[in-house]
């Protein structure tokens, strides 16, 4: 036969494969004739019983010829150290040996594959872990282990901590490793469940394997859950890994941890530069910590370090945790830095103490700066019930401030707070005005209340002394709830103008807000009050009030030209200015001589002194009525009634004015009606020719009578 034929080579083609088939065959056969199935049940049942555990097959255990050689074992189960506390279960065990070895008489496990595996994992109150026997070297056998791939089909393993009392499993686990002996790769899949939510967890990674070490150069790890309110929860792990299963040691380099959410969408990175760890213990030297939340139209942001951080058993520690917690919103914006050791309890309880703190808030509704405090205190809370509870006391711009502040919930908090500011001076931060600030209900700038959207307090507020324009109050104490739509003050009092308030007032928003008051005086000083809110100083005493009120618009000077409602007052001791109507009454002769027909302006050093005054007003979008007025004192007595004009600033009143006959002899029975007019500021006052032609129809008529009764008078007055 000629060996350039195509024949030839055909021919050592058909019987070259001819002959590897048969040698296959040949192979198979010799494995399947040397199988004792007795005998490698008694080696599997027998391969732990130097430490104590039971291995136990109830299935059946046969031969695997393709594609390598193997077998495959049914239900096999093994115990705890104990010999009887279940372990492990396994429904379907399969090994995989490597050719050569086999056919030269030894076996070389190189897979292993599992199926409906159940592994029961626990550490007891000596903080020993039940695999830990296992993981000790083992003397030789006549079966090596040198695996080459690994698999895992919906597997679960249950952990129980005698320690620190946690539970957990892993359901649904399906994993796969390749090439164990050179650079392999790693996927695996889980749901993990502590019994309160689900997590799926992933991994992907490269992995080098060499002797009792394993590198993982590439980690990615990502767990996701989902909760009913907060959508979908993300952690991932990336970095390098090195793992030392024989002295159960781990180390990492260059790890970030991430965590995101997306209701509210936040997101928290941890970077960890150096890592080291064993089975009780983990060391980080440096964690850096940068996150973000954003809700509602609000963002906080965190951008701190932690310091030699050790993670021991349920404990985690930091000997510092430094950084600057921002909250903003718009134009709104409050900054926290913190600084103090951290210390987490059974992964629970929170505490940083001493804690010292650096807060300070910027807002266009203080637009001339900040308000800056320097505290110090403690801070502690609950990690599983979303409690915070923090106590701290210092200096708010050199004035005393203590707080005691709670929080309950981390997504939508609330709040219950105890406040206490030796004094608060706003007009510090206020626009800057040319002259002295305005009187409270004259100023027309805009009343935002959109800082109400973040808030759910409530607590007991005290200021020593507050000052808002030109009013002033001192000894604050009340009851404060603010919720996104109404901030409400109640059991208030304070020492004002002399005088005490108490009572309750609410803001309510809206478009527009609403105000509403009701509030009782006692002993104050009238003048200052109404002057400060107002711009009113036309009367002066002391005395006691009743205001209830109700107002709305989008700012304080709407909220007094809207204002309705009741307000009493009854003052001692005390002056109308701008009007002497004592001089009025000795120059009454003169003035009716000339008909009274020349008005008299007020005059700011002209005061009518009186001993009691009382009077109650019904006001209605601004406007204050009142005909019960009651002045008393030695030299006069008047009574009347009238309307005080808030919005347009002006003064309408008729007054009967009589005078004391002892001090006036020659004005007895003498009742002269007067007629205050004109700017509030500024008014005058004059005979009120009305008064006396009243009930007259024609103008003749009303002539005679005003002529007889300023005759009648004249001649009563004059000698």
């Amino acid at each position: 036969m000629k060996w350039r034929s195509g024949r030839l080579w055909l021919h050592i083609l058909v019987y070259g494969i001819g002959g590897l088939i048969a040698l296959f065959l040949l192979t198979q056969a010799v494995l399947l004739w040397q199988f004792d199935e007795r005998a490698v049940r008694r080696t599997l049942e027998a391969s732990l019983s130097d430490t104590g555990r039971r291995v136990t097959v109830t299935g059946d255990i046969s031969p695997r010829l393709f594609p390598r050689p193997g077998l495959k074992v049914e239900q096999l189960s093994v115990t705890g150290p104990d010999g009887s506390s279940p372990f492990l279960s396994v429904g379907e065990l399969r090994l995989g040996f490597a050719w050569l070895p086999l056919l030269l008489g030894d076996k070389e496990v190189t897979a292993i594959s599992l199926e409906r595996a159940h592994l029961n994992l626990a550490r007891d109150a000596g903080g020993r872990l039940s695999i830990a026997d296992l993981l000790r070297r083992r003397a030789s056998s006549s079966v090596s282990v040198k695996l080459d791939a690994l698999s895992l089909r919906d597997a679960q393993i249950a952990y129980a901590d005698a320690l620190s009392g946690h539970r957990w499993r892993l359901d649904s686990l399906d994993l796969d490793a390749d090439k164990l002996r050179d650079n392999a790769s790693l996927s695996a899949g889980a749901l993990f469940s502590n019994g309160h939510q689900q997590v799926s967890l992933a991994i992907n990674t490269p992995l080098l394997i060499q002797d009792d070490q394993v590198t993982v150069s590439d980690l990615d790890l990502l767990a996701k859950g989902t909760l009913p309110e907060q959508g979908e929860t993300r952690v991932t792990l990336q970095g390098r890994l090195k793992l030392n299963f024989a002295a159960l040691q781990a180390s990492g380099e260059a790890l970030k941890a991430r965590l995101t959410t997306e209701k509210p969408q936040a997101e928290l990175t941890l970077d960890m530069p150096t890592i080291n760890a064993s089975l009780t213990e983990i060391e980080l030297p440096r964690a850096d910590l940068q996150g973000y939340m954003r809700q509602d139209r609000s963002e906080y942001r965190f951008d701190g370090r932690l310091d030699e951080v050790v993670f021991a058993e349920t404990r985690l520690a930091a000997s510092r945790i430094a950084g600057a917690l921002t909250w903003h919103t718009g134009a709104h914006q409050l900054s926290l830095q913190v600084n103090g050791p951290l210390e987490v309890g059974n992964l629970d309880v929170l505490k940083v103490e001493p804690l010292t703190l650096t807060a300070s808030a910027a807002t266009p509704l203080l637009p001339r700066g900040k308000l800056v405090a320097q505290l110090a205190g403690t801070l502690e809370g609950s990690l599983a019930s979303s409690e915070l509870t923090l106590r701290v006391a210092g200096k708010l711009d050199g004035s005393d401030l203590a707080a005691d502040l709670r929080q309950f919930g981390f997504v939508k908090p609330r709040h219950e707070l105890m406040l206490s500011v030796g004094k608060l001076d706003l007009n510090r931060y206020l626009p800057e005005n040319s002259a002295r600030p305005v009187a409270v209900f004259q100023d027309k700038r805009p009343l935002s209340l959109d800082w109400l959207d973040f808030l759910n307090v409530s607590g007991q507020l005290s200021v020593g002394e507050l000052a808002v324009g030109r009013f002033k109050i001192n000894g604050v104490s009340a009851k404060v709830d603010a919720t996104p739509q109404e901030l409400a003050v109640n059991e208030l009092s304070a020492n004002i103008y002399e005088g005490q308030l108490t009572g309750s007032a609410s803001l309510v928003r809206g478009s527009p807000h609403r105000l509403d008051v009701n509030q009782t005086l006692k002993g104050m000083s009238i003048r200052p009050l109404l002057t400060d809110l107002f711009n009113f100083p036309r009367l002066d005493g002391h005395g006691d009030g009743r205001i209830k009120v109700r107002a709305q618009g989008s700012n304080f000077a709407a909220f007094k030209d809207t204002l309705s409602g009741d307000v009493e007052m009854s003052l001692n001791q005390g002056a109308l200015t701008g009007i002497d109507l004592v001089a009025a009454l000795k120059n009454l002769p003169q003035e009716l001589k000339d008909l009274g027909s020349t008005p008299v302006n007020a005059e700011n050093d002209q005061r009518t002194t009186f001993s009691t005054l009382s009077a109650r007003f019904a006001l209605e979008n601004g406007v204050a009525r009142n005909q019960n007025l009651k002045l008393a004192s030695q030299l006069v007595n008047v009574s009347g009634g009238g309307k005080l004009d808030l919005v347009k600033s002006i003064v309408d009143y008729s007054l009967d004015v009589s005078a004391n006959p002892r001090e006036f002899a020659r004005l007895k029975d003498v009742n002269v009606p007067l007629k205050i007019t004109g700017p509030i500021n500024a008014p005058v006052y004059a005979l009120d020719f009305n008064a006396m032609v009243k009930g007259k129809k024609t103008q003749g008529e009303k002539e005679q009578a005003l002529k007889q009764e300023l005759k009648k008078q004249i001649t009563t007055i004059l000698p």
